[in-house]
């Protein structure tokens, strides 16, 4: 069997003492933490954002892409008659309990129960904003969905039907579509003793109407070159932008809007749809700060950037 080198651009991910790192090695340390708790002054927020109730996605999708945001991370894919749900997330906080974890400022654009018979979950990784149990479980007991995430996730969710991969391996979700799980620059945890025992990343899909890119959380890094590299430019490229300040200390682990930019260039997307704002208050950034600062980097740009309403499709 031929192995890969582990300092090859394909290679998994390294494991050390037992907890996942980053191709870079970056990574937050407790230090930091420490510091980020004594120093940071986050820009206010409204406590509700009032949002706008979407009609119902279609059914299914047999021709072309239809690609949904619903908030944050969560974003509905239908394609070749499957229907695909990136980090599906309907609570009230992101957090271990109902009181506590970032409070929800915008609501979801629709009832859980709106959404049609979701088939495949898609999950990036195991961080409360992304890994919702109680969304999850109630999927799992209306539709019995398959999921498909990264190494050491599975066990987390509430989920029967999970599929665990290492950087750069494929699963087959049927109808000629495939998703492969793509390295990010990010970490893992929900408590205090389990940082980085399990794996994050984001995904690219393949279908046959074209290719999508979900990034999940990420920071900047090679690895955007290097799926350009394997799989070529997306159709589309869903990349996060928000909850980027303070820089010393996000820049470990999420883009700002200039580098998500950046990003965009790099994988030669034909279109970005921008994901990972103007929901949970998670950083520094004010609620406008994301889409303000994305016009302001796209200023003499030539790409395809669309920012849809939470719930309005966009449709290739």
């Amino acid at each position: 069997m031929k192995v890969t080198p582990p300092d090859h651009p394909f290679a998994g991910a390294r494991r050390i003492g037992g907890r996942f790192v980053n191709k870079s090695g970056r990574a937050v340390t407790r230090r930091d933490v420490w510091r980020l708790l004594r120093t940071h002054e986050a820009a206010p927020w409204p406590e509700h954002i009032p949002g706008s109730q979407a009609e119902k996605p279609l059914a299914r999708v047999t021709r072309g892409i239809r690609v949904t945001p619903m908030g944050h991370a969560t974003v509905l894919l239908q394609v070749a008659g499957l229907n695909i749900i990136t980090d599906p997330m309907w609570s009230d906080r992101a957090g271990p309990t109902r009181w506590l974890g970032a409070k929800r400022r915008c609501p979801p654009p629709l009832a859980l129960d709106d959404l049609p018979p979701i088939d495949v979950v898609l999950l990036s990784h195991c961080h409360y904003d992304h890994l919702d149990r109680t969304t999850l479980r109630h999927l799992e007991q209306r539709d019995r969905p398959r999921l498909v995430t990264g190494l050491n996730v599975g066990a987390i969710t509430p989920c029967r039907n999970v599929c665990e991969l290492d950087w750069w391996r494929s699963e087959a979700l049927g109808g000629g579509v495939t998703a492969t799980y793509v390295p990010a620059e990010h970490g893992a945890a929900r408590g205090l003793l389990d940082q980085n025992k399990s794996l994050w990343g984001g995904f690219i899909i393949e279908t046959p109407a074209g290719t999508i890119y979900f990034a999940g959380d990420t920071a900047f890094g090679e690895h955007f070159a290097a799926i350009r590299e394997r799989f070529g430019a997306p159709d589309i490229s869903l990349l996060p932008i928000g909850a980027y300040l303070p820089r010393w200390f996000m820049s470990i682990v999420h883009m700002d809007p200039h580098q998500a930019v950046e990003a965009a260039t790099i994988l030669g997307s034909r279109i970005t749809v921008p994901i990972h704002y103007g929901v949970f208050h998670l950083a520094d950034d004010g609620y406008h700060e994301p889409l303000r600062t994305l016009e302001a980097a796209l200023a003499g740009r030539d790409l395809d950037v669309r920012v849809p309403e939470f719930g309005t499709a966009v449709h290739l």
